[in-house]
């Protein structure tokens, strides 16, 4: 089954990094319609397209990991 092209399917690949892929499918959705979100998400996108910053996702999901975890990771490295 083919992939259905949505607002939320460009806004998931774009907060995980996939920022042409979103801008494509983004204006592909904006030749059917002029819906706001769309032109907002493409002018943010166009801004940010050439900076290949942190995905910020995966960074909160790091910080979230409780000292524990760290501290047992920590370990686990300085063993190896």
């Amino acid at each position: 089954m083919p992939l259905t092209k949505t607002k939320t399917y460009a806004r998931i690949l774009e907060t995980q990094g996939f920022k042409q892929e979103a801008l494509e499918i983004y204006e592909e959705l904006l030749k059917e319609t002029e819906d706001p979100e769309i032109v907002e998400a493409i002018e943010r996108l166009k801004k940010r397209k050439f900076f290949e910053g942190v995905n910020v996702l995966k960074l909160k999901e790091f910080n979230d990991i409780n000292q524990l975890n760290r501290y047992d990771f920590e370990k686990w490295l300085s063993e190896i």
